[in-house]
């Protein structure tokens, strides 16, 4: 048994980068994980980071170590790849073991205790509130107590799924909400990849529904490649990606794989609340990922980091309370998660369209080429578009399309306004959540 001031339980992106923060803030601090010392940061990723995203989460440079590849673009194609939009942004594709281990050792040279190989089993409840873990590894089962338990163990959930249901951190996550990814790095052995700088995203609702398939290179004979589709449809992504490297161009080289996994990840706005008595949720344990790719490892960081200042300064205040606490939702849902929420109102719009109404759409430049990043990164449809789509909803072939898009673009303003009006204490908590219920419901009914 142990006493801390913070128990981390899982050290992923997310777990990593809070046991860093409060390490380096003096607390005593443990953290645990399943993993083993050469396996951290295991989950199966597209290992894409914006550069943005490391100073957001006020984390140092990365070392040349952790960066395989620095990517200058993103390449996003159309059904039957007619049409191709390149976004510019500055980023990298990381090595996630040697990053692991890279603030894993700097958390534990500033006196952070980390167990490795050892099993988080449920949550300590007393008196309404989380006061540890519990936890099995080699030695067998042991106790871990702190004033605050931070749940990052992923899209897994071990501490979430087992607290009790009224509490609003304990929020479910529909399959329809979750997607299933498979990915493998793969080596060439006798050819180059184009513009490695450039990493690629392709939409096909035919080969993966509610999904995409993609294609990032870590170096100019390496790639980390892989499928992603709607979990609630109930398709393997893996016989996806099989059948994609039978048909593909990019696949007709000689290579072969150095790595092959899969698992689930949300695709949705985040959790309505991460934090509760005791406890507080960051990462994909607390959906924080942007819905339209499901990309998480830098809002993972930013989550982190706010959860460490807001700790320390409860902390420091001497009440750890969910009001205490409350400021991480507060800043995440104002500062990223209205963004996210505005995207998962996108994401359902696209999950819904067919490859060609898609095609269209790219061909017809409904959203030019340099708005797109302006919407994935913001959350909106900027004004220009809109006042495009009424001036052309007339006059070309499917305007059943453009009034849908025009719908989505009233949702995703009303519910990022939503969002930035998220309470201020717990006790506004639920009529906010009935009023967000309410507007996903209209949209969906007026999408159709």
């Amino acid at each position: 048994m142990g006493e801390y001031d913070v128990v981390v339980a899982g050290l992923g992106p997310a777990g990593t980068v809070a046991l860093w923060h409060l390490a380096r803030r003096g607390f005593r601090v443990i953290g645990v994980d399943m993993r083993g010392p050469g396996t951290l940061w295991g989950k199966p990723c597209g290992d894409a980071l914006g550069a943005h995203h490391v100073r957001e989460a006020g984390l140092p440079p990365l070392p040349s170590a952790v960066v395989k590849n620095r990517v200058e673009a993103i390449d996003v194609y159309s059904p039957g790849e007619k049409v191709r939009y390149r976004v510019r942004g500055e980023g990298y594709i990381i090595d996630r073991e040697a990053m692991g281990k890279w603030l894993l050792e700097d958390a534990v040279n500033h006196g952070a205790e980390v167990l490795l190989s050892t099993h988080i089993v449920a949550p300590l409840i007393e008196k309404g509130r989380v006061v540890g873990v519990r936890a099995r590894g080699g030695g067998g089962p042991v106790e871990l107590r702190g004033r605050l338990v931070v749940e990052a163990t992923g899209f897994t959930r071990v501490l979430r799924s087992k607290l009790p249901g009224e509490w609003p951190i304990a929020e479910d996550i529909s399959s329809e909400d979750t997607n299933i990814a498979y990915r493998e790095v793969i080596v060439y052995e006798d050819y180059e990849v184009e513009e490695p700088s450039v990493i690629r995203i392709y939409i096909d609702q035919e080969l993966a529904p509610g999904g995409y398939w993609w294609f990032f290179p870590e170096s100019p004979t390496s790639v980390n490649a892989g499928v992603g589709v709607q979990a609630s449809l109930g398709i393997n992504p893996r016989e996806r990606y099989q059948r994609l490297v039978k048909t593909h161009r990019l696949f007709s080289r000689r290579f072969h794989v150095a790595k092959a996994a899969g698992a689930p990840l949300p695709t949705r706005r985040p959790s309505n609340s991460m934090v509760g008595p005791g406890i507080v949720a960051i990462g994909d344990a607390a959906y924080t990922v942007n819905p339209l790719h499901g990309g998480g490892m830098g809002y993972a960081f930013r989550a982190a980091y706010i959860a460490a200042r807001v700790f320390e300064e409860a902390y420091e205040a001497g009440d750890i309370s969910v009001e205490a606490l409350w400021r991480l939702n507060v800043e995440y849902m104002r500062a990223i998660g209205a963004r996210q929420a505005a995207l998962d109102v996108f994401r359902i719009f696209l999950q819904r369209l067919s490859n060609s109404d898609i095609s269209y759409g790219m061909e017809k430049r409904l959203i030019p080429e340099q708005d797109i990043y302006y919407t994935s990164s913001e959350g909106d449809i900027s004004v220009s578009v809109i006042e495009k789509l009424n001036i052309i909803l007339r006059g070309l072939r499917r305007p059943s399309l453009l009034a849908r898009l025009k719908t989505v673009a009233h949702y995703m303003k009303l519910v990022k306004k939503h969002y930035n009006a998220y309470p201020d204490t717990p006790a506004g908590l639920k009529s906010w959540v009935r009023r967000l219920e309410e507007i996903y419901a209209e949209y969906r009914s007026k999408l159709g």
